[in-house]
């Protein structure tokens, strides 16, 4: 940053001090305190907010720089006199002009990138709903898996029941021709096609809905 300039009063020379905008341009505010609050305000909306277009950034500049002529004009109002000493009546009548037309102006700015209190409550609540619905939706969805866990062991129970039925009830010849010649082989068939059956529920519920979970939170 280039030293402060001073502006042109003799009696009570003001210094002019650039600062750099959020934009990334730079603007001359008229002494230390403007600089300062300036400096102070928009750290405060960047760090409380996130504005990444453009447009944004050029709207944030023009917020930060009304809000800095209503920090000049309250300033001077409040103290009877402007930086170089002095305050007219008639100056007085059109500061309070002023800020009346640039009030409304910062409320708009304000409105459009999401700044008031209503649009941030807003906001919150539409944040929570969307997550009550998204809770209630990965409920269903797990609900569903254990359904079909349930449903596939089941028939995997009753399955294997079958199997040591005919196992039971066979002799030696009729065991060899279904291939359940000891008691191994069912046990073979548990750890083959039981097991990897069921768990491939579980594994596709993991590979497509709750990959997805996992993504959002």
């Amino acid at each position: 940053m280039t030293a402060p300039t001073v502006t042109s009063s003799v009696a009570n020379p003001t210094l002019l001090i650039k600062v750099r905008t959020v934009s990334g341009f730079e603007i001359e505010v008229m002494g230390r305190t403007e600089a300062k609050y300036y400096r102070d305000q928009m750290t405060k909306y960047q760090t409380e907010n996130s504005f990444t277009q453009v447009t944004d950034l050029s709207d944030l500049d023009r917020l930060l720089f009304l809000e800095l002529l209503i920090f000049r004009w309250t300033g001077w109002l409040s103290s009877g006199k402007d930086y170089d000493g002095f305050l007219a009546p008639s100056q007085e009548d059109q500061i309070r002009k002023n800020i009346k037309e640039v009030g409304p102006q910062i409320s708009t700015i304000k409105q459009d990138l999401g700044l008031t209190k209503s649009q941030r409550d807003k906001e919150a609540f539409e944040s929570v709903g969307q997550y009550l619905v998204d809770l209630k939706a990965r409920a269903k969805e797990h609900g569903v898996r254990r359904e079909k866990q349930l449903t596939t062991a089941i028939c995997l129970t009753k399955e294997l029941f079958s199997l040591i039925g005919t196992f039971d009830r066979s002799n030696e010849l009729e065991r060899t021709k279904i291939g359940l010649e000891t008691e191994a082989d069912i046990l073979d068939w548990v750890r083959f096609h039981m097991k990897p059956e069921f768990d491939a529920v579980d594994e596709y519920f993991q590979t497509h809905q709750q990959k997805f979970w996992v993504r959002k939170v």
